[in-house]
């Protein structure tokens, strides 16, 4: 086998693993490393690298995320932490540099196509296994992570009900471009169950705000401005649903008023109060802005900082603020937090001028789906939720143009 038969071998490996990560990513974080090891060292291997100048060439927007890993970089120069644990936690934004390997690997429309398929059957088994635990099913505690109250299956919570709801987004997406009758009414019901499962069977309460703003842009994008209109009307009308018939939805509901209740007198919240905490730990990090405004704390020393401003002993220590926005506030200064927001606001601008594509139109969702949630969570620095960010966006970087509408289904 000679040089050139190795690379195009590689090159094939390389997408097939790329693609892989759409099934691994709602079920493995294992997988994930391995298909992640795969698709780098075959990449190197196939000389796909050699493609990235022409790729920023034609579109420079794809060192967006890089770009941000830079900068978080240069941030890791200083700060209290060790060298050693700085760049240890800068490794958790390794994710950034990734649209570098999957943009030319997925310039192939197989590869693409192989993602969507290989998520959406993870997403399908991921849907009825959490139906089957709302039903009564006794799951082996070690494969699945939830119960009947709360039908989380192969992530916690959080993650379960952000991937379901950008799952939902997509059956729709595909629902929408069906032209056989049986495909659009099936990918429609897998939708409507998806939307259900977010918001009646699980409590990620992130997810659920989620779904709702991906319900909105659905329909405007179809409708204009009376889409618009009918989306929120569908989303209060949802949430007043699942209130009244969700005994899930009903007790988060609850415990989320009473812990914001319970907050505003508690001069120092429980570690079981979720929102209590959340807004303890936003006080003070907005504070630790504050007092570190230009180059902030530096990557990786939020932990180190917040401790050292916040010496009550019975206050909880957060690694991260859970907002992302203040995370990056706190690291980098408010030239790190401007950075994050313009390349939030530049990627759905970008999406947003493809027209009907389909990958676009997914790529503008996760835009969507990280800017809301990075306001109750640092979900950058989570594998699971940074890694499908940077798949997503690449995929949508590899089209061949902007605006051109192809149909998947």
């Amino acid at each position: 086998m000679n040089g050139r038969a190795i690379q195009v071998h590689a090159a094939s490996v390389a997408g097939w693993a790329v693609a892989g990560l759409g099934f691994s990513l709602p079920i493995s974080t294992s997988l994930d490393g391995v298909l992640l090891v795969v698709a780098v060292v075959a990449w190197i291997v196939s000389g796909r690298f050699a493609e990235i100048p022409g790729i920023v060439r034609r579109d420079r927007y794809v060192l967006l995320l890089p770009g941000l890993f830079l900068l978080l970089a240069i941030g890791m120069t200083h700060g209290l932490a060790s060298f050693g644990e700085r760049a240890k936690y800068l490794w958790k934004y390794d994710d950034f540099l990734l649209p570098l390997v999957f943009v030319p690997l997925f310039a192939d429309p197989a590869v693409r196509e192989r993602g969507l398929w290989g998520f959406g059957c993870a997403m399908v088994a991921t849907l009825i296994v959490s139906v089957l635990l709302v039903a009564g099913w006794s799951a082996p505690e070690a494969w699945f992570h939830g119960n009947q109250a709360n039908a989380t299956v192969f992530k916690h919570k959080i993650t379960h009900n952000i991937l379901m709801a950008f799952a939902a987004f997509l059956f729709a997406e595909l629902a929408g471009r069906a032209r056989i009758s049986w495909r659009r009414y099936g990918l429609g019901a897998l939708a409507m169950l998806a939307v259900i499962d977010v918001f009646m069977f699980v409590q990620g309460r992130t997810g659920q705000i989620v779904l709702g703003a991906l319900i909105i842009l659905w329909c405007e994008r179809r409708l204009g401005l009376r889409g618009l209109v009918l989306g929120m009307a569908g989303v209060l009308s949802l949430v007043a649903l699942s209130y009244a018939v969700s005994p899930v939805f009903y007790q988060r509901v609850a415990k989320t008023v009473e812990e914001m209740q319970q907050a505003q007198v508690e001069s120092v919240a429980p570690e079981s109060s979720s929102v209590g905490v959340r807004l303890e730990w936003y006080h003070n990090t907005v504070n630790l802005i504050a007092a570190h405004p230009l180059i902030g704390v530096g990557t990786g020393s939020f932990p180190r900082a917040y401790a050292e401003m916040v010496t009550d002993p019975a206050a909880v220590k957060p690694a991260h603020p859970h907002n992302q926005y203040l995370l990056t506030g706190a690291e980098l200064g408010m030239a790190g937090l401007l950075a994050l927001l313009a390349m939030f606001g530049i990627l759905w601008w970008r999406f947003r001028q493809a027209g009907g594509d389909l990958y676009a139109e997914l790529g503008q969702g996760v835009v969507l789906v990280m800017a809301i949630g990075c306001i109750f969570n640092s979900l950058l620095v989570d594998h699971t939720e940074g890694l499908f960010f940077a798949w997503v966006v690449s995929a949508a970087f590899a089209l061949d143009g902007f605006g051109v509408g192809k149909e998947t289904c």
